[in-house]
C-alpha cells in the first residue's frame, strides 16, 4: 500500500520525529520501510500473544490497547490518537510478542514501522536517524512514567479517590483547570478498572458539590483544593 499523501506533514507533529524537518522526514521514511494501513472501528491491529515486529503511529482516528481476563472483563491500558505511538514499549522489551490487544476505537489509519529499522542506524547512517533513536528513548521513558501513574490509580480502593487522582494529574499535565480527556465514560471506567454506573454517580456527586464540572469529554476543576484534598487522602 503506498504512503498516503502528506504523510511527512502529519508525522512532523509526532514526538518520534521531533526536531526533524519535513524534508528530513521525507528522506528518512524510505529507510524505515513504513507500512500504512487503514482500519475500521473494532478491527484488531495487534493480538495479545501474537508475534510483534513493528510499532504503530496513529495517522488518523484512535486505537485502544486493552487487556482481557479469563472472565472476558476488559481493562484499557491506553487510548492513542493522531500522532501518538503504540507498541514501542513492548518492542523495546525484546519479547517479540504483543503483550496486549490493540483494537481500532474508530475508523482511521496507522503507519507501522519495523522495530529493527528504528533500533539501528539507517542505510545512510544519517543524523536524522540518530535523532529518531534519541526521541524514541525519551518516549519509552515517558510511557514508563505514565504507567507508574496508572498503577497508582489502580491501587486506590475508593472511587472518589481514583477520579480525583486521575483528574488532578490531567490538570498538572495540561496546566489548565479545563481540559479534554481522550476517553468516553465507558473507556474511562475501564481505564480506572471501576463500574461505569458507579463512576457516573460519583462524578455527578462531585459536580453537585462544586468540585468539578463536565460536559462529555471536557472537564473543569471548580475547587482545586477540594480535589487535591481528596487525592491526598489516599496516602
Amino acid at each position: 500500500m503506498p504512503l498516503p499523501a502528506m504523510t511527512a506533514e502529519r508525522l512532523a507533529d509526532c514526538p518520534l520525529f521531533a526536531g526533524i524537518s519535513q524534508a528530513g522526514i521525507t528522506s528518512l521514511l524510505p529507510c524505515l520501510e513504513p507500512n500504512p494501513r487503514s482500519f475500521r472501528k473494532g478491527e484488531i491491529l495487534g493480538q495479545a500473544g501474537s508475534p510483534q515486529d513493528v510499532i504503530g503511529i496513529v495517522l488518523d482516528g484512535q486505537v485502544q490497547v486493552q487487556q482481557e481476563n479469563f472472565a472476558g472483563e476488559r481493562l484499557i491500558v491506553g487510548l492513542f490518537g493522531s500522532g501518538e505511538l503504540f507498541g514501542e514499549v513492548a518492542a523495546y522489551a525484546g519479547r517479540g510478542i504483543w503483550p496486549n490487544t490493540v483494537v481500532a476505537a474508530s475508523d482511521g489509519q496507522v503507519l507501522f514501522l519495523p522495530y529493527e529499522r528504528l533500533s539501528q542506524s539507517c542505510c545512510q547512517a544519517c543524523d536524522y536517524h540518530q535523532k529518531l533513536i534519541r526521541n524514541m528513548l525519551g518516549i519509552v521513558a515517558g510511557k514508563a512514567m505514565l504507567m507508574n501513574s496508572r498503577l497508582s490509580y489502580l491501587k486506590l480502593r475508593g472511587m472518589r479517590e481514583k477520579l480525583a487522582a486521575f483528574l488532578y494529574d490531567r490538570y498538572r499535565q495540561t496546566s489548565s483547570k479545563t481540559f479534554l480527556i481522550n476517553m468516553n465514560r465507558e473507556a474511562l471506567a475501564d481505564y480506572l478498572n471501576v463500574s461505569r454506573p458507579s463512576m457516573s454517580r460519583e462524578l455527578g456527586r462531585m459536580k453537585d458539590e462544586g468540585i468539578i464540572d463536565f460536559y462529555r469529554s471536557s472537564f473543569t476543576i471548580r475547587n482545586l483544593e477540594a480535589l487535591r484534598s481528596i487525592r491526598n487522602s489516599r496516602h
